[in-house]
């Protein structure tokens, strides 16, 4: 099965992202005008969702140029080249069947078609792009104004998809800048952009920059246990024993990329013996990371070579990722290990948070993806061939499952960092975590003198009553009690009918993993 294969499978169950999107194109078509950030990690269906969206959509309305920023040249000329080409190709396409036009030239000719002001616009680009010096703001000013000229001269309004929109910071200092003192002003086109280094991606559209409000959220996650069980049934040639289901979620958590590859591994091995045990799938499931040829190390491969590709001193950045890859590490601890000063580790360290390949909880750093470490750990070891023994595999599976309980906090607590914005956009207040007196909340925020208390619990089981009611007694006990306050409730599996009840009761307000308000009637 072919990557891109793997790729077309990725698009599964995300009804509700869908549903999301195509509402605020309803909106956008009449009148509103509706930007939107998507955050989702590498192969995490980001482009799955919206390339569906932009091929499900047939409004005449509405024009849907999509750009993936990082199979262009990343530069001013790459961008503005991109640009233009798939805003006239949109509007063209809407009219009649076209070829894309790769050379300029074939778009001289498509905007022809369409008119004088197309076509004075291409020109005009041309000739900029041929001069030895180019004054790269105003040829992005110029750019930028193109798309509500077309706008209004067609009576369309435009969603520009940017898809891996970090990769613009490369293109011009000020690109953002620029790009914002245009686009505000545009009342037809809106800007659908996505990111998946969370950390660059989240700072581009924080309060110190210039796209800070301009923006809703949205977060795209790993799939949970029922639709897992859903990708694994439409990708397997064959119907898998349960515990086999239960094995490949336990080691995928669900997210979708790794659930398909494996589940590519595993058919490949049916078409040979007919028939699937739980050795076999452990040996694919090991076969899949470390295999030369495995998707799963491919990928990891390519993470590693791009996040490091600007940096100096590679085989610095892998020993600092090695140790993490044991077990999370202060600063003081990494400079103790490698014997350098902590003002150089912090610089790398400083360096890898930008790749979003590790984060800092407190004074502690960890790898983000347990799996992503797991191969750091055993690559740096030297295992980096097929796995040719049965016992190896499950000796290396068991070893797995061992780091996956040991960072299972870390990664609610990673959720928690993408929640933390959500829910910040949402009530339009500042969260911080809280620790007080020994008492601890997962989120707490002012507005006036209301106090906001957020729990949040991101597993695969209910949240029942004793949950809820652990929660108030903690508020009782905290400088809480007596204040005026809005208790909120966060459960990614849902709710059991008496917490319902007990919520309703104490006045506890509770959202479900979109964010959605909860109710009895919802049970």
């Amino acid at each position: 099965m072919h990557k891109s294969i793997i790729l077309t499978y990725m698009f599964i169950n995300r009804t509700h992202e869908l549903a999301i999107l195509n509402q605020h194109s309803r909106s956008i078509s009449s009148g509103s005008r509706i930007n939107i950030a998507l955050f989702g990690l590498r192969r995490i269906g980001k482009t799955e969702l919206l390339l569906q969206f932009k091929n499900t959509t047939h409004d005449n309305n509405i024009l849907i140029p999509y750009i993936n920023l990082q199979k262009i040249i990343p530069d001013i000329e790459g961008f503005v080249k991109a640009y233009s080409k798939e805003l006239i190709y949109e509007t063209i396409r809407q009219k009649e069947q076209a070829d894309y036009p790769y050379e300029m030239e074939d778009l001289l000719i498509l905007a022809s078609k369409l008119g004088d002001m197309e076509t004075h616009h291409v020109r005009t680009l041309i000739s900029i792009l041929k001069q030895h010096e180019i004054a790269t703001e105003e040829l992005l000013e110029l750019t930028f104004a193109f798309a509500q000229k077309l706008a209004e001269k067609h009576d369309k309004k435009i969603i520009f998809m940017l898809d891996e929109f970090q990769e613009l910071l490369q293109v011009h200092s000020r690109f953002l800048q620029v790009m914002r003192s245009i686009t505000e002003k545009q009342k037809d086109v809106n800007y659908w952009i996505s990111g998946s280094v969370f950390s660059v991606f989240n700072e581009m559209l924080n309060y110190k920059n210039p796209f800070f409000g301009q923006f809703t959220r949205m977060t795209l996650e790993n799939f949970d246990k029922e639709s897992t069980y859903e990708l694994i049934d439409s990708t397997l040639p064959f119907k898998p024993a349960q515990n086999h289901k239960d094995k490949i979620y336990k080691f995928t958590n669900g997210q979708p990329y790794y659930t398909v590859a494996v589940c590519r591994k595993i058919s490949e091995q049916y078409a040979l013996d007919s028939s699937i045990n739980t050795p076999q799938v452990n040996f694919c499931i090991m076969n899949e990371i470390f295999a030369d040829t495995g998707s799963i190390n491919e990928h990891f491969e390519y993470i590693l070579d791009v996040s490091l590709a600007k940096f100096k001193n590679k085989d610095r950045y892998k020993t600092i990722l090695f140790l993490l890859s044991q077990d999370p590490a202060t600063l003081a601890a990494i400079a103790r290990h490698i014997k350098k000063p902590t003002g150089e580790i912090s610089n790398y360290l400083k360096a890898l948070l930008r790749t979003d390949l590790i984060f800092r909880k407190d004074s502690t750093y960890h790898i983000r993806d347990p799996l992503f470490a797991f191969w750091v750990n055993n690559k740096y070891l030297g295992l980096g061939t097929e796995i040719t023994s049965g016992k190896a595999a499950e000796h290396l599976l068991a070893n797995l499952e061992e780091k996956y309980h040991k960072v299972s906090t870390e990664l609610g607590i990673a959720k928690e960092f993408e929640i933390k914005y959500k829910l910040e956009a949402l009530y339009n207040i500042k969260l911080e975590k809280y620790l007080k007196d020994n008492i601890e909340f997962d989120l707490v925020g002012t507005d006036g003198n209301t106090a906001y208390i957020f729990e949040i619990k991101w597993r695969n089981k209910k949240t029942s009553y004793k949950d809820i009611d652990n929660l108030i007694q903690k508020i009782n006990s905290s400088e809480f009690r007596t204040q005026k306050k809005q208790v909120i409730f966060i459960s990614r599996s849902g709710y059991t009918k008496s917490a319902l009840e007990f919520a309703g009761q104490h006045e506890v307000k509770l959202l479900n993993r979109h964010m959605e308000k909860v109710t009895i009637q919802d049970s």
